[in-house]
């Protein structure tokens, strides 16, 4: 079971990052550049985490635009790609895993990589960068949301009249720290478990987390790396009922040199028989009925972090 439960907000589709940076800060994230000229045009998130000893920090850019730099982008030079104007038909935000932030200077230092797409639509096909169009300058979507100091989860479900061939497309993201760490991490100068999975577009590597740096015992360095994703044999949740019987496991990261170093918490994939996408399960456990609701994330030509298609979230 999970207490990360998914909010639901009604908005047009390119009011989902601005929603996101409110959420966070809201939790208690902070906007370290708030007070610099670059404010509106990067947002250059961290937090110290549930339990004030982290520091987690995060580059992110409303728009869809990865080569560009955010330089650039202060400057003003690419305003047909900011993803929050309506006129602009471009869907996907840009990120970057950084290591501090100058204040002075106005400019964050990337010392674990590059920028990566931070979808919130279809994503991009293998592993292009170029923009996402959607045709309507407005598009209704339901958004899901969860957001604490440690960790962001969302769900972007397109659910649109006007758009009925898009309607029910799914794009699911996180970004922060595992539920449960297996190994022995680093927190200082960054938080080296901080992980980034998109269920479309992840860059980096299919079926796969993109995470600041290896786990304490082999650290190598502030660098991205690339960690399977994978889920266990064994059951997490079992909900037989009069409508059919489905099963929730979790998904997990490890390869052959960080061996199984954390658990995601929050998101599960899930089986099930006389289920189908957009049904909501009720689960009760220890006295308390818990809500899932089931999403499918494919898309043709697309990859995903996501060993699975089928994806979970607990909601209200």
């Amino acid at each position: 079971m999970t207490n990360k439960i998914c909010k639901l907000h009604r908005l047009e589709r390119r009011e989902v990052f601005m929603k996101i940076i409110d959420e966070m800060k809201k939790a208690g994230w902070q906007q370290l550049n708030a007070d610099a000229p670059s404010k509106d045009k990067i947002y250059v998130m961290y937090s110290s985490g549930n339990d004030g000893m982290k520091n987690h920090s995060i580059e992110l850019r409303p728009f869809d635009y990865v080569t560009a730099s955010s330089q650039d982008i202060i400057a003003g030079n690419y305003p047909h790609f900011d993803i929050r104007n309506s006129a602009n038909s471009v869907t996907d935000a840009s990120f970057r895993l950084i290591e501090r932030y100058d204040k002075e200077k106005d400019v964050t230092f990337g010392g674990p990589g590059a920028f990566y797409p931070l979808c919130f639509h279809q994503g991009k096909t293998t592993n292009n960068t170029s923009a996402t169009n959607i045709s309507k300058p407005i598009a209704m979507v339901d958004l899901y949301l969860y957001v604490d100091k440690d960790i962001v989860i969302y769900c972007v479900y397109e659910n649109d009249d006007n758009l009925p061939e898009r309607k029910g497309k799914t794009v699911i993201g996180l970004f922060g720290i595992p539920g449960e760490l297996y190994q022995q991490e680093q927190f200082t100068p960054i938080s080296s478990p901080f992980s980034v999975l998109v269920s479309v577009c992840p860059k980096w590597d299919p079926g796969t987390a993109l995470v600041t740096a290896r786990s304490k015992l082999i650290y190598e360095g502030l660098k991205n790396v690339s960690i399977n994703t994978f889920i266990w044999d064994r059951v997490f949740l079992k909900a037989p009922s009069l409508e059919g019987n489905i099963i929730f496991t979790s998904f997990f990261m490890g390869d052959n040199i960080d061996g199984l170093r954390a658990k995601f918490d929050g998101l599960y994939t899930y089986r099930g028989s006389n289920f189908v996408i957009g049904d909501i399960v009720e689960i009760s456990q220890d006295g308390e009925v818990q809500k899932y609701k089931l999403f499918n994330t494919y898309y043709s030509s697309v990859w995903s972090s996501f060993s699975e298609y089928n994806i979970a979230l607990r909601v209200e």
